[in-house]
């Protein structure tokens, strides 16, 4: 079982959401030991709140061999390209500690200290939106790593 974290500021709110969550999270349990956080976003001016936030999730991330940003300014990788990176990683025994930053984005600061990022789209989705999209894709990329019919 590979490690993952996901660790995201701000809640699922909407129930649908949550439910999709939950189905992709128990999907994954065959192939991950997953760990989902939710840390609050940070309040009142936005540069002060991106500190606050970048200064707890900093040690998330350093817990992770291999900590990425999902961040706009990423690389975009098709469903295959995520999968073979993820599986090149996991070949290391590296795990991973995902991060999707607040309604701000991550700071500055945190953005260069940490050196991988994926962006999920080139478009702009809502933040609890992107947290299910994200967990469908790296559900999909172990699923490409196993052979399994899901992505076809």
């Amino acid at each position: 079982m590979h490690p993952v974290s996901l660790v995201t500021l701000g809640k699922l709110r909407l129930a649908p959401l949550r439910d999709l969550e939950k189905h992709y999270v128990d999907m994954l349990k065959p192939f991950v030991r997953l760990e989902v956080t939710e840390l609050t976003e940070g309040k009142g001016d936005p540069t002060k709140a991106l500190k606050d936030e970048a200064e707890r999730l900093r040690p998330k991330l350093k817990a992770a061999r291999c900590a990425v940003l999902l961040d706009p300014a990423g690389p975009v990788r098709t469903s295959e390209a995520f999968a073979a990176w993820i599986g090149e990683r996991v070949d290391r025994g590296e795990s991973f500690c995902f991060a999707i930053g607040s309604s701000h984005g991550f700071d500055p600061a945190l953005k260069a200290e940490v050196k991988e990022k994926l962006s999920l789209s080139p478009m702009t989705f809502p933040h609890e939106l992107s947290r299910v999209m994200f967990l469908e894709q790296l559900y999909r990329a172990f699923a490409i790593l196993r052979g399994s019919p899901y992505h076809k």
